[in-house]
């Protein structure tokens, strides 16, 4: 699948995705999701989900499909796992340091319920770094891309 974030000119970015089969789904994006949907394209990608946001999309579900109601009580545990750990990686942009491994699992297993947490297994370090670096690149591409440029990635990406 092809994911692509086109930087708006007069508005907001978009995000489309084009599946395999040639069908697509798009939506606007608030100025805060370009980066957060690159983020879950790199956890999903290094941690081989292929049940969270944007292999749910590559299985036919539609952007829109993510904000109506109830739709977090229907999605697979790897989406809700994964929107957990995109979140923190989200949040630990902002501090000054890294958070270490150890940190950065608990901070998962703490926004997670108990439930999903006692079925939550902890990321290593390879992944953590694996993440960090493939979210690094992709968002360095972001910032870089000029306004009403598109940015291209395929999915998963590499």
């Amino acid at each position: 699948m092809l994911i692509q974030l086109k930087k708006g000119r007069d508005g907001p970015a978009t995000l489309a995705c084009v599946r395999a089969d040639g069908s697509r789904t798009w939506g606007k994006e608030h100025p805060f999701f370009p980066v957060h949907d690159l983020t879950h394209c790199a956890v999903e990608s290094v941690l081989g989900f292929d049940q969270a946001f944007f292999g749910l999309i590559a299985r036919g579900w539609d952007i829109d499909h993510f904000a109506t109601p109830r739709t977090s009580r229907t999605m697979p545990f790897q989406a809700i796992v994964a929107e957990h750990v995109v979140g923190v990686f989200d949040r630990e942009r902002a501090l000054p340091v890294p958070l270490s491994v150890v940190e950065f699992n608990e901070m998962v297993f703490a926004s997670l319920s108990p439930v999903q947490g006692d079925s939550f297994k902890p990321l290593t370090d390879a992944q953590v770094s694996g993440v960090r670096e493939l979210r690094s690149r992709l968002e360095a591409r972001w910032h870089a891309l000029p306004v009403g440029a598109t940015l291209v990635v395929e999915f998963p990406a590499s």
